[in-house]
């Protein structure tokens, strides 16, 4: 689980090496998901989990979680590090398993313990401080920033009904692969994409492909019959903090004295909310990651 967060822990900062390197948003995002579906249909064929076997109306919904929600998450969290460091965009990103508890309090009815209540407060009053110092020119990176949780959550709540009892190598497997076609086709379309050229560029992209996806979401998914989703839940708060200190260390960044506190509230609810043991706490892990 360890070497899952840390492999999700290094997309924000391998996306902005791959614009140091001079790709675009469309050739990260497209060649990312191009070279993790190639290794996750290899780890579902040795799995024995053929993703085209599932029933159809399984097999339909899976689909349209990649096509519709993985991809437009993915977009959001690649656009908002085109303007926003990358430290910024993880932890906010990081606010959705808040997100996910107060969506199904309002949703679904779900029942909210006082310690809940307390993270979500924490949750929101961090990202407060997180955007408060940001100035950006109509600030579409800002909004992207913002949006990308809120997407991720409505992923995470539908996966949950789409994808109970469904083989996690096989399933995971059939997202990456329709969000990898769906990006193809709406960035091929109109000539938009791209091959990378150069050695550079070439070792992001397979960097963000076998790292960032492929072997983040098999760790992941050799670690939740082992440890269970609550502890893997906990331990994957480790991704945004890998995040943050690659940021400082590689990129820069640096993050001022209120944004140093709203991280530490995000953070700290997010550890309240896994502890809490609510179930919708617990689902973005059980699933398929984070990113």
């Amino acid at each position: 689980m360890l070497v899952s967060a840390l492999c999700f822990g290094t997309l924000a900062i391998l996306a902005k090496l791959g614009y140091r390197a001079g790709l675009d948003a469309q050739q990260i995002v497209t060649f990312r998901f191009l070279v993790g579906a190639a290794g996750m249909l290899v780890a579902a064929a040795v799995a024995r989990q053929n993703p085209f076997r599932l029933p159809r109306r399984t097999f339909l919904g899976i689909v349209l979680m990649g096509a519709v929600g993985y991809v437009t998450q993915s977009w959001t969290f690649i656009l908002a590090l085109q303007a926003l460091p990358a430290s910024l965009v993880e932890l906010l990103a990081y606010t959705y398993p808040a997100i996910v508890v107060l969506a199904g309090r309002l949703l679904f009815g779900r029942r909210l313990p006082a310690v809940q209540l307390v993270a979500l407060a924490g949750s929101f009053a961090g990202v407060v401080l997180l955007v408060g110092a940001v100035r950006l020119a109509g600030g579409p990176a800002l909004f992207f920033a913002l949006f990308n949780p809120v997407v991720y959550a409505a992923y995470l709540l539908t996966g949950e009904r789409v994808m109970k009892d469904v083989p996690p190598v096989g399933a995971a497997a059939l997202t990456i692969t329709s969000t990898a076609v769906t990006l193809l086709l709406v960035t091929g379309a109109g000539g938009r994409l791209r091959l990378p050229v150069g050695a550079a560029q070439w070792s992001v992209l397979l960097a963000l492909g076998v790292i960032s996806t492929m072997v983040a979401i098999t760790a992941l998914l050799a670690a939740l019959p082992r440890i269970g989703a609550a502890r893997a839940s906990l331990l994957s708060t480790v991704e945004p903090v890998w995040t943050v200190a690659l940021a400082v260390a590689l990129l820069g960044d640096r993050l001022s004295l209120p944004q140093v506190v709203g991280a530490l509230l995000v953070l700290a609810s997010v550890v309240f909310l896994q502890w809490s043991g609510s179930r919708a706490a617990r689902e973005p892990q059980a699933l398929a990651g984070r990113s």
